[in-house]
């Protein structure tokens, strides 16, 4: 079943990644006029690479993903380092990214309702 399947484990990490990089790039954005904050991105290297050869899903355990603060220089005299313009992109590049991954993910299910109701 899909549900089970290494594409499915895949496919929902994603889904929550992005999900929380909307989450850490809206409260950047709700911060940009704190003084001395410094703005938190997600990341997570080389673990897709590392899951990409796994075809086993129990061997998917869980794909981790850290919160890093950025220590780039101020352009703002209150030590604050958000960007308007660089959140906003990244904003909408996660937004983008999630509504592709649940339209993968609907498509899988559309697929396994369309078989389900042939059969009937």
């Amino acid at each position: 079943m899909f549900y089970d399947s290494s594409e499915f484990k895949v496919l929902e990490a994603g889904v929550q990644l992005t999900w929380m990089q909307q989450k850490l790039n809206t409260q950047n954005l709700a911060n940009i006029e704190t003084a001395g904050y410094k703005s938190k991105s997600l990341t997570f290297d080389g673990v897709l690479s590392s899951v990409r050869n796994k075809t086993d899903a129990s061997e998917i355990s869980r794909i981790n993903a850290s919160i890093v603060t950025s220590n780039t220089e101020s352009k703002q005299p209150d030590g604050n380092n958000v960007d308007l313009e660089t959140e906003s992109i990244s904003l909408y590049r996660a937004y983008a990214q999630y509504s592709v991954l649940l339209n993968q993910i609907n498509t899988e299910f559309d697929k396994y309702s369309y078989v389900l109701n042939c059969n009937m």
